[in-house]
């Protein structure tokens, strides 16, 4: 029995030690996914989407983890109605027929220990793409009103929306290459 109990400590004192992840899931009221597109080359149209949600699990030991993010495309918004309406419709978003838009990270990218970057994969009108983005912020502190911590992060790419097949007026009026920024604060759960 000693050398059966012997074995097993030595079995398990041999195994690696599981890496701690931590996982953050974002304040609503707090987040939000922006964009930038061209018009007519004189020009910058600028909105959001304001429902958005993520989850980031973290494991900074290993420096390794996952962001995942879905944004409601019905959420599209420029402050100009006539407009949103247009662009939710069939030649652009059709948010019917895709309501959300994800990105689901494959590889993160750090630089000594600071998250600056992701590999991932964006689905956008039922296409999907790989695409990089870059993290030029990404800060975590201890929030003293929840008691836990808090992440707050900048994630920026840019992509050809005729990739994701969205085509109509990606010459004139508004500009194929859009910029797309999703702004991140997440508690640790």
């Amino acid at each position: 029995m000693r050398s059966r109990f012997v074995c097993l400590s030595a079995l398990v004192l041999s195994l690696p030690t599981m890496a701690a992840q931590d996982v953050f899931i974002n304040d609503p009221a707090h987040t939000a996914a922006s964009f930038e597109v061209g018009h007519q080359g004189v020009s910058w149209i600028r909105g959001r989407f304001n429902a958005v949600e993520s989850k980031i699990v973290l494991d900074r030991t290993a420096k390794q983890g996952t962001i995942d993010a879905v944004i409601k495309t019905a959420s599209f918004d420029t402050g100009h109605e006539a407009r949103d309406r247009i662009v939710r419709g069939e030649d652009y978003l059709n948010v019917e027929k895709f309501p959300t838009m994800t990105f689901k990270s494959t590889k993160l990218k750090f630089d000594g220990d600071n998250l600056v970057g992701a590999d991932g994969e964006l689905t956008l009108a039922g296409v999907t793409r790989p695409v990089l983005v870059d993290i030029p912020f990404f800060k975590c502190v201890s929030n003293p009103a929840r008691k836990t911590e808090q992440c707050g992060a900048d994630v920026r790419t840019m992509i050809k929306r005729s990739d994701f097949g969205v085509k109509r007026g990606a010459t004139t009026p508004m500009a194929d290459e859009v910029k797309i920024a999703i702004q991140i604060e997440a508690y640790k759960q």
